[in-house]
């Protein structure tokens, strides 16, 4: 019997659905409903009205998120939301179908369960549990991760199976990752792992250059999606957000090269300095993924892979390490969620090791069993429950997870945002312009753009200020004083700066968010 998915055992597959279907069924029960702040309101405006993203533009985002957006199911918001809910649960189905590709234990329940097990800590670690409730590139991006170390695994699998079509796995995963590169970048630091599982695999790879060559075609093919941002940025009619307008060529690649952030990159020079201070602020980020006991299992798997193939744990550790350098190194904003590819590649271990502690444990009493009982039957059943109980106890550990992390992921009575949007358009009075930045911008834009409440009303956000010319918060102020009544939400980077130039009264929005600031006049 051919199963469901090829190379993988259908207990594996069914165990896949299951932890997928599972997994979104949590995440749809503490999903954000509504709108959000920062980078969430953004993912929840740009696609649906095919506006510009800020850096890397994120292409393949776009293009996916305005079709899902058309969904005839819910407010765009809570659809943009779902997409990403769907992409993690798809991840972590994913991450069952890797996980099986690791073991090495012949039996097909204590393979799947434990497949599945390791899929359910992917699905209710922290960062993945987390980006799943709410509207962000990264839910897609790890989904593409997940994708790409699968298939990398179904090539090799393939190979050995000497299928004839096995290097349509590889040149799926080539077309996985290019498109992985515009979701988001963070995949591109898979390639020197890739390079490395190449020759691991097939250790003449050089000299296939027909595979070579498709493989080649289908990740420009991938990469192409950055050819939308172009199109988009020169067709009329222009987008409601034109993040750094990126229609010439200095400012597409400006867009697109994250040029903007190029500061912020600055460690990478020495990505090895001051490492002690960088794990300082890694380590609680990695350890509050898994239980104590996972990360006990996850070393003792990654143990078991080293000693069944050095060269897949050394794909394994490049993948890792990659991911977590760079890491440590980007000095961004909620920087945590950076680190869902590694819980997406050591998750599998957990699993690796479950599965052969398992089959030891039954093995053991199958042994004890030949002393105590005399029938097949009881030895079997003996050896089952051996088998059993160490699978029980390590389900033990995503069912932790799901338990102490309900209440802190449980954003479904969240709308602060869109509560204190309407608290703002209550207090602005006709033709009003709003001087914003970025957390707050984003929700005002949805509620514009993708609502179309008061049109009236100007935003202009701390990018806007660059993009249009004003150079400062200040000069944007100034430009509209006078003739249209000025609001500003104020950040502390700027506070003191603005309270030197200008008069303000304050005027209360939603309790514990940023206040308005209604300008007045000039500072006497």
């Amino acid at each position: 019997m051919r199963g469901w998915i090829p190379h993988t055992d259908n207990a594996v597959a069914f165990a896949a659905v299951l932890v997928t279907l599972l997994a979104l069924g949590i995440y749809l029960r503490t999903m954000l409903p509504a709108t959000g702040f920062w980078d969430t309101g953004e993912a929840q405006t740009v696609p649906p009205t095919l506006s510009i993203f800020h850096p890397t533009g994120f292409p393949t985002y776009l293009m996916l998120g305005w079709l899902w957006s058309q969904l005839p199911i819910g407010e765009v918001a809570w659809r943009m939301n779902l997409l990403s809910g769907v992409s993690v649960a798809l991840a972590a189905g994913f991450v069952v179908l890797t996980t099986a590709h690791l073991i090495g234990e012949r039996d097909r329940a204590m393979r799947a369960t434990a497949a599945g097990v390791a899929g359910a800590a992917f699905a209710f670690a922290s960062e993945p549990w987390e980006n799943a409730t709410r509207a962000d590139v990264h839910a897609i991006s790890i989904l593409s991760v997940t994708i790409l170390v699968w298939l990398l695994l179904t090539w090799r699998a393939a190979e050995r199976s000497r299928s004839r079509r096995a290097g349509g796995w590889l040149v799926g995963a080539s077309l996985t990752f290019g498109l992985g590169l515009g979701v988001h970048p963070l995949i591109g630091l898979f390639a020197f792992g890739i390079v490395v599982w190449l020759f691991v695999v097939d250790g003449r790879f050089w000299r296939r250059w027909r595979l070579i060559a498709l493989c080649a075609a289908a990740v420009t093919i991938g990469i192409g999606s950055f050819a939308f941002i172009w199109f988009r940025a020169i067709s009329d009619p222009e987008p409601p957000l034109f993040y750094a307008r990126p229609d010439t060529w200095d400012r597409f690649r400006y867009l697109v090269l994250a040029e903007q952030f190029s500061g912020l990159f600055q460690d990478f020079r020495e990505p090895l300095a001051d490492l002690r201070s960088k794990w300082a602020d890694a380590e609680p980020v990695l350890a509050a993924q898994f239980v104590t006991p996972g990360w006990l299992l996850i070393a003792i798997g990654a143990a078991i892979v080293a000693a069944r193939s050095m060269g897949t744990f050394a794909v394994l550790v490049l993948f890792v390490i990659g991911n977590v350098l760079y890491s440590m190194n980007f000095r961004d904003g909620d920087i945590d969620r950076y680190y869902m590819p590694t819980v997406a590649v050591l998750a599998p271990l957990l699993g690796v090791a479950l599965a052969t502690i398992g089959a030891a444990c039954a093995q053991a009493l199958a042994e004890i069993g030949r002393r105590l009982v005399t029938t097949t039957r009881a030895r079997r059943s003996l050896a089952a429950l051996g088998g059993g109980l160490v699978l029980g106890l390590g389900a033990l550990l995503p069912a932790a997870s799901l338990v102490t992390g309900y209440d802190a992921h449980d954003q479904s009575q969240n709308r602060d945002a869109d509560d204190w949007v309407a608290s703002v358009h209550e207090l602005l009075p006709p033709n009003a312009v709003v001087v914003s930045w970025w957390s707050y911008s984003t929700p005002l834009w949805h509620h514009r753009w993708v609502h179309g409440e008061r049109p009236d009303v100007t935003i202009i956000d701390e990018r806007d200020i660059l993009d249009d010319g004003y150079r400062t918060m200040n000069n944007a102020i100034r430009a509209h004083f006078g003739r249209r009544p000025v609001y500003v939400v104020l950040p502390d980077w700027e506070r003191a700066n603005v309270t030197e130039h200008w008069e303000m009264s304050t005027l209360p929005t939603l309790p514990g968010f940023t206040r308005l600031l209604l300008i007045e006049g000039p500072a006497t």
